[in-house]
């Protein structure tokens, strides 16, 4: 009697453990598959862009506060395996922007504007060009642009909205964070 008892409580475990078993990855994972989850609205913007199998792939950073001289604190970023993400709240209170690289272009995307611009200023550095280049974008409340790649190293960006007036441009003060893809 014994022995049907255990084999009884062994069988039951068992089969109750082959039901809330929990995966391999549980507990160090988000509910993406990758090791960290992105959320607010960095990660809402992840999401649209395909999430772990989109641009970016998974994150390898958690959000971490940037600051920047003469303005304080100006927003978050995220790094992922294939680019970066930052929120700049001083550009627009929901403005994310991405940067990635793939098939021999650097890319940047951002969305979403407080306001429509009439365009956008939208700046990039790289080791091959540390000087830079700069690039006028029909505005609106989002743009992207892409560059061909002529280096190994990433391409940083930052973008500002402008109005185009009589007498010139009337930007921005600020530029967004930085993004590298």
């Amino acid at each position: 009697m014994k022995r049907r008892t255990i084999l009884s409580v062994t069988a039951a475990l068992s089969s109750a453990l082959s039901f809330t078993a929990l995966p391999a990855h549980a507990g160090t994972t988000g509910a993406n598959g990758c090791g960290i989850q992105p959320y607010g609205l960095i990660g809402a913007r992840w999401a649209q862009l395909g999430g772990e199998n989109g641009k970016l792939g998974c994150p390898t950073t958690t959000e971490r506060d940037i600051y920047q001289n003469g303005v304080g604190w100006a927003g978050r970023r995220q790094t992922f395996a294939r680019g970066e993400m930052a929120w700049s709240p001083k550009n627009g209170s929901k403005l994310v922007v991405a940067a990635w690289s793939d098939r021999g272009y650097a890319h940047v995307n951002w969305r979403t504007t407080d306001r429509a611009f009439d365009k956008f200023i939208v700046r990039w550095t790289s080791a091959a060009d540390p000087d830079g280049a700069q690039q006028d974008i029909v505005g609106g409340v989002r743009g992207r642009t892409a560059v061909r790649i002529h280096t190994n190293s990433g391409y940083r960006w930052n973008i500002k909205g402008c109005d185009t007036g009589i007498f010139g441009s009337d930007c921005q003060k600020t530029w967004t964070i930085s993004v590298t893809g």
